[in-house]
C-alpha cells in the first residue's frame, strides 16, 4: 500500500481532512467536537495535509503543521489515520513527509502527543521534554520535540 501525502489546497479538500479528524478524535476517542476545529485552523501560516491510500483511493490520514518560521520552529498536531488503515505505516509516512515539507524553513518540530502514543512519535524520532505531563480534555499528553536543522 501507498500514502500519497499534499497539502490541502482546496475546501472541499479540507472538508476530507475534518471528516478523518471527525472519525477518529471524536468517533473513536470521545473529545468534544466543538472543540476539535480551533482558530489555527484558518490560519496563513497553517499547513493541513492529508494522506490518500493510492489503491483504494482513498483519503485516510491527516494532520496539521503551524509554522513559526521567525522562531524557525513548527508544531504539528491532528495527526490521525483511519482505524482501518492503521498498522500499514501510514502515520509514520505522513510524519516524514510534513517534516520533509517544512524542512528548511524551520529548526525544530514540536508536538503534544497523547501519553499513550508518545512510543509512535518516539519512533519518528521526536524526544519527550521535561515538562509535566499535561490534560486535553481529561487524556494525558506531553511535549515532545525534534530538531531537524540542516
Amino acid at each position: 500500500m501507498t500514502l500519497q501525502v499534499t497539502p490541502v489546497k482546496t475546501p472541499e479538500e479540507f472538508q476530507e481532512a475534518k471528516v478523518i479528524r471527525l472519525r477518529v478524535f471524536h468517533e473513536e476517542q470521545g473529545f468534544d467536537p466543538e472543540l476539535e476545529f480551533d482558530k489555527h485552523d484558518d490560519e496563513p501560516t497553517t499547513i493541513h495535509f492529508l494522506g490518500k491510500d493510492v489503491e483504494q483511493d482513498k483519503f485516510v490520514a491527516v494532520g496539521r503543521v503551524l509554522l513559526d518560521e521567525a522562531n524557525r520552529t513548527a508544531k504539528i498536531g491532528r495527526v490521525a489515520v483511519l482505524s482501518e488503515c492503521r498498522g500499514k505505516s501510514y502515520g509514520a509516512a505522513l510524519m516524514q513527509d510534513m517534516e520533509q515539507h517544512v524542512r528548511g524553513r524551520i529548526d525544530t518540530l514540536k508536538l503534544s502527543a497523547q501519553f499513550d502514543k508518545r512510543g509512535f512519535y518516539e519512533k519518528c524520532g521526536f524526544q519527550r521534554t521535561p515538562d509535566e505531563i499535561h490534560l486535553d480534555e481529561g487524556v494525558e499528553h506531553c511535549w515532545m520535540v525534534k530538531s531537524i536543522s540542516t
